[in-house]
């Protein structure tokens, strides 16, 4: 179920590649400036479930382990301030969505837009772009133990690095192969109106959160 919906969040959405980066940046900085503000984070949530169609959900679902260890550790720390941790967790969580709510492609794209170095956009690119394979092989890794009755896990993590391995060095003499010089494959093109919207909301949201948290600093 975890795997499912982790396969579920990383598939690619149809947003400019520029306002989808931006927004995810600037939701992300909201959270932080906020201090971990409870209301800022769920509008952060809302504003990743709308744009994601709810891929945001079924990848907070992904890491509900790490939320269960959160909210254990209030037991024996603050338990509001666990749970303010685990809505701050999920919604920077959320704002990463954004990101695969656009194409990998535009999104390498966007990065080549504002300078960032192409050696380093080409690396990006592949991690983002090999990711869903990861998940797909694990996901297909667990179906063949589980047909085999085995269900220990340190099996499925061998299997798992074991495959890892094999798809790094096929990746690696394919990439030779075509004399791969770190140049990556992007698409740029025109913001939408869906797009303005987006970035027009992270935008208010990142600049409403600034303002509240200068308001309150002591002059």
């Amino acid at each position: 179920m975890i795997l499912r919906n982790l396969s579920y969040a990383l598939q690619e959405g149809d947003f400019e590649g520029r306002c989808a980066l931006i927004s995810a940046l600037l939701l992300s900085l909201s959270v932080h400036l906020s201090g971990f503000n409870p209301h800022v984070s769920a509008v952060v949530i809302l504003i990743s479930g709308f744009v994601s169609r709810g891929k945001n959900l079924r990848l907070i679902a992904a890491f509900t382990p790490f939320f269960v260890l959160i909210i254990l550790s209030g037991l024996f720390f603050s338990f509001e301030y666990s749970l303010m941790s685990s809505l701050a967790f999920a919604a920077i969580i959320s704002a990463g969505v954004v990101v695969y709510a656009s194409r990998i492609s535009e999104v390498a794209g966007a990065m080549i837009y504002f300078k960032v170095p192409e050696r380093f956009v080409s690396m990006i690119q592949l991690g983002l772009c090999v990711m869903p394979v990861l998940v797909n092989d694990l996901q297909e890794i667990m179906f063949v133990m589980d047909a085999k009755g085995l269900r220990r896990y340190e099996n499925a993590l061998k299997a798992f690095i074991s495959t890892a391995i094999l798809r790094a060095l096929s990746l690696s003499e394919s990439l030779y192969s075509k004399n791969y010089r770190n140049r990556c494959v992007f698409m740029l093109r025109s913001p939408e109106k869906k797009d303005i919207i987006l970035l027009s909301v992270s935008f208010l949201l990142f600049l409403s959160t600034a303002l509240l948290n200068l308001l309150s600093l002591p002059f």
